[in-house]
């Protein structure tokens, strides 16, 4: 007689086999992730273009109708002085909020008070969309006017500056070239300060496609949209940290940003994105530039009317 032994149908996996599937799927990630965290800083960096454009169309259609872009703000603030509230006038983030479908924020504004007045602190602290970048941190939503760091009163941040021009650049490692065309002149870029001269498109005659408008800045001393001095002299390269033994002056640590250790304090072009900062330029185009882009370029992009020749810049 015989006895039939049936063997059992194996339906799990060994140990081994575990262990080769868990080693083939730890690889997969490790392949995989670089490319979703490149794609992703990627769609940020469009997604910040985007926003640049945006700013860049509402300062175009400003100076269409005014004949001028608006200007940084008035470049000194008082609530008790006659003469500088005299002077009293919109920063160029107040100034074209009509035109970047922002008019609610617009209407809470007294134009007739400085922003620091109490009357403007509510219209001062709202966010506004079209100026943060997504690849910027957002550890401070409100922020200090610039002048007053120990101040409570705080006002919404933006991630974007206003080209005041260049200082050094075009002479460096000299350190003897102001940012001006001619003694008492206001800067050599776009959106200038209170009394300096005003500029429209008609004074930009190095071409609207070789002159920025706008451009990032997210950790200004002054990178509040309502703010004053939301505006740029460009003097170090792009994207450069503050750090013991720099060869730049403005980036010896006393110099740093309180945040990301950018050099003057923050008050230079900078952005969190890879090899680079995006740019608005006042043709309407947006354009990324590298960090190791020549300085002699980046000071011509910055010159309204230096005559500089520009060659191959691509959007």
């Amino acid at each position: 007689m015989y006895t039939a032994v049936w063997a059992e149908k194996r339906t799990g996996f060994t140990l081994i086999e575990l262990l080769v599937v868990m080693v083939i799927i730890g690889l997969l990630i490790g392949l995989l992730l670089p490319a979703v965290q490149s794609a992703r800083h990627s769609s940020r960096r469009v997604q910040c273009l985007n926003q640049l454009r945006q700013i860049g169309l509402g300062l175009a259609n400003y100076e269409s109708v005014h004949r001028r872009f608006p200007k940084g703000g008035s470049g000194v603030v008082s609530l008790s002085n006659p003469a500088v509230l005299a002077r009293t006038q919109l920063s160029w983030g107040a100034a074209i909020l009509p035109f970047i479908e922002q008019p609610a924020i617009y209407d809470m504004i007294d134009q007739r008070l400085p922003f620091i007045h109490p009357d403007n602190l509510q219209a001062g602290q709202q966010s506004v969309s079209n100026y943060l970048c997504p690849s910027a941190p957002k550890q401070d939503g409100l922020r200090p006017n610039g002048d007053a760091l120990t101040s409570l009163q705080r006002y919404a941040r933006t991630d974007y500056g206003g080209n005041y021009g260049e200082r050094d650049l075009r002479c460096h490692p000299l350190m003897n070239c102001p940012n001006r065309y001619q003694p008492g002149g206001g800067g050599r870029g776009t959106l200038m300060l209170g009394a300096d001269l005003d500029i429209g498109v008609k004074e930009i005659t190095d071409g609207l496609s070789h002159t920025v408008l706008v451009g990032e800045a997210p950790e200004g001393l002054h990178s509040i949209w309502i703010g004053h001095k939301n505006v740029f002299d460009q003097s170090v390269p792009l994207n450069v940290r503050a750090k013991p033994g720099s060869s730049w002056i403005p980036c010896q640590p006393t110099f740093r940003s309180p945040v990301g250790d950018f050099c003057d304090f923050g008050q230079e072009f900078h952005s969190y994105h890879a090899g680079g900062s995006n740019f608005s330029l006042a043709d309407g185009s947006t354009h990324f530039l590298s960090d190791q882009s020549d300085i002699q370029v980046l000071a011509a992009l910055l010159s309204r009317a230096g005559g500089e020749l520009i060659r191959g810049l691509k959007q």
